[in-house]
């Protein structure tokens, strides 16, 4: 097998195939409560969602139109800034003591919503940024397909699977999902190699714009929340959401749908400058809750 044989594979396979089974594990978490969740917090839940439709975008655009290097880094910028929040948002939102349920009802309702507009931001970032400069062909229409088979078709699988089968479903979804981890991490690095003088030419600019989208957007939304009335709960579960996405979704479009693996690197640059983010963002939010708590008690 050749080299390029091999990047075939990782871009036409084992990356979907990853996705896939990762989306199939979240179907297997899932219950029919958990979709009756988004409807019992309406006020912070049409806040959240709006604000992530709105304010990653912008911020992303601004950037990918201001300081992007390239052109196909450009795209991944906004790709990267169109995500939904990921499933650790759940995670760090209980470490941070935030509302649980809150985050499970914008994840759930977000990555629906990913299917019906990230055709069009993806399909607009190619045209403006590459349309000139490169023989862009992705018809809007196979981006819906590719989009809602890698992600509603198996999350809708393993719903069903978990209704009818929820303990073997309880069994299953560990496995599969770490195995489809490795997976799509190993795809990671062997996209990393692929694209190392891209990176070594842009690392500092990457790193920096992904810092400052993370951070912009995390001050953006605590700032806009702590005027709309909020719980300190509920602007724990908003914030996380902003900072954990799932560029999973954003790295399948970049590489197996448009077949440029430079466009990728953003959101691989992402995944560990937002852990760091959202780690100190838990710990802020951690020691608050305390310093309340023991004024509480004092009072």
């Amino acid at each position: 097998m050749t080299y390029a044989d091999l990047m075939a594979v990782i871009g036409g396979w084992l990356l979907p195939g990853s996705l896939i089974c990762i989306m199939a594990s979240m179907g297997l978490s899932l219950t029919a409560d958990d979709f009756r969740q988004v409807f019992r917090n309406k006020r912070a839940l049409i806040f959240g969602v709006c604000s992530m439709l709105i304010v990653p975008p912008l911020i992303g655009l601004t950037l990918a139109l201001t300081v992007a290097p390239t052109s196909a880094l450009a795209v991944g910028f906004v790709l990267l800034a169109t995500t939904p929040g990921g499933m650790l948002s759940n995670l760090f939102t209980d470490m941070a003591k935030g509302d649980l349920a809150l985050s499970m009802s914008m994840t759930l309702l977000l990555s629906m919503i990913y299917i019906l507009v990230i055709p069009f931001y993806a399909h607009f970032a190619l045209m403006h940024f590459m349309g000139v400069q490169a023989d862009v062909n992705v018809p809007l229409a196979s981006f819906f397909w590719d989009i809602f088979s890698i992600t509603v078709l198996p999350a809708g699988t393993g719903f069903l699977i978990r209704a009818l089968r929820p303990d073997f479903a309880l069994w299953f979804k560990r496995y599969l999902k770490n195995a489809a981890t490795i997976v799509l991490f190993t795809s990671f690095g062997f996209i990393l190699f692929d694209q190392a003088t891209v990176l070594r030419q842009n690392l500092g600019a990457l790193f920096w714009i992904t810092v400052v989208l993370n951070v912009t957007m995390v001050l953006v939304v605590m700032t806009i929340v702590r005027f709309a009335g909020f719980t300190r709960r509920e602007n724990i579960a908003i914030g996380i959401e902003h900072l954990m996405r799932q560029e999973g979704t954003a790295i399948f479009i970049a590489v197996s749908i448009v077949g440029n693996n430079e466009m990728s690197l953003p959101m691989i640059m992402n995944t560990p400058v937002a852990l760091v983010v959202v780690l100190v963002f838990v710990a802020i939010a951690r020691r608050t809750a305390r310093r309340d708590a023991a004024t509480a008690v004092a009072t």
